[in-house]
């Protein structure tokens, strides 16, 4: 081999493999940058919502917000006259305010399951056809007025019967003007066995649904104790929602109880009262014939909502616990230590 050859190769070489070396490690690098956004960009998608009772807005001071994705605020409803009604309105504003620094957007969750006798009689009025845009547009005043991000639908079965098929034509006008002013629009539906007004067009046309996994049974049920809301009910409720109602799972949100019904006192009891009374009950999904999910079950139903929904929902967030104790707590850490599956 001619010398002059030989030591050019030699020379070139180390810069050669420097070059390569470089190549690698960049590309390596853009690997891992990329992964760590995707997993990132999932992790945002995910949601956490939480509801937040008008009679507890004094409690949002007491409630870490940053565990949040949305906070839905309940409930507001027509008056006799169809103007939008909520009863918490003189804490509003600083909640709003105070979920906004957090990052949280806030929505206003109409109707709920109450059984005010005047409900559904007021609702009737403010959907018939030539009552509906004037009430949707009374919501949307709602919602700019107070800066609110968008609105939640939780017609119930108290309303449904009477409603019937005034539902669909109401969410899709409600979707159109809110969507029109940039806000956003969600619902919360039971398990399974939805009223049959609530159609295809109208589930399709919500951001995201929150599934009420949970009030299985009830007192109201006093033949039938036990779990309201078993872990074999999310599966139910996975297997109804995805496979024959064809939602994808992205805009569905698992709910869980922050209380438990107590089959003896036939009453409901807030998961605080409970672990003020014993903080072993904390670890517990039953005491005596109250039956409530603790710790150990709602970090089980965030891992399986991280893997299998698009979110996890809360009812109702001023029932925690305020300690080391918090079920809310408890679905903060699990999500920061998890991962969101990546094939979802």
């Amino acid at each position: 081999m001619n010398n002059k050859i030989y030591y050019a190769r030699k020379k070139k070489y180390p810069l050669l493999f420097v070059i390569i070396a470089s190549l690698i490690v960049t590309s390596c690098n853009r690997k891992v940058d990329e992964t760590n956004s995707n997993k990132l960009s999932r992790s945002d998608k995910f949601k956490v919502i939480g509801y937040l009772s008008s009679k507890n807005l004094e409690k949002v001071d007491t409630i870490d917000l940053t565990a949040l994705t949305h906070l839905n605020l309940a409930f507001a409803n027509p008056d006799q006259n169809g103007t939008l009604v909520f009863n918490g309105e003189q804490n509003l504003e600083k909640t709003v305010n105070k979920a906004h620094k957090a990052g949280v957007k806030v929505f206003i969750s109409i109707a709920g399951g109450g059984t005010n006798k005047d409900l559904p009689l007021n609702w009737l009025s403010v959907l018939q056809p030539e009552n509906r845009k004037i009430f949707v547009q009374e919501i949307v005043d709602f919602v700019m007025k107070n800066n609110l991000d968008g609105v939640d639908v939780d017609i119930e079965w108290n309303l449904m019967p009477t409603i019937g098929n005034l539902y669909t034509p109401f969410v899709i006008e409600l979707k159109k003007v809110l969507k029109s002013n940039k806000k956003g629009i969600s619902t919360a539906l039971n398990v399974s066995g939805l009223h049959e007004a609530i159609t295809q067009e109208s589930l399709l046309a919500y951001d995201f649904i929150n599934i009420m996994v949970y009030d299985k049974t009830g007192p109201w049920r006093p033949d039938d104790p036990g779990p309201h809301a078993p872990y074999s009910y999310a599966e139910e409720a996975l297997e109804y929602w995805t496979k024959e109602r064809k939602i994808p799972i992205e805009k569905l949100t698992l709910g869980v109880p922050f209380y438990g019904h107590d089959f003896e006192k036939v009453n409901s009891i807030a998961y605080r009262d409970l672990v003020a009374l014993d903080t072993a009950n904390a670890y517990k999904d039953q005491v005596d014939e109250i039956y409530y999910n603790g710790i150990p079950t709602i970090i089980k139903k965030t891992e399986f909502a991280m893997e299998s929904f698009g979110g996890i929902m809360i009812w109702e967030l001023g029932q925690d616990a305020q300690n080391k104790l918090s079920l809310l707590k408890a679905i903060k850490k699990t999500i920061a230590s998890g991962s969101i599956n990546e094939d979802k």
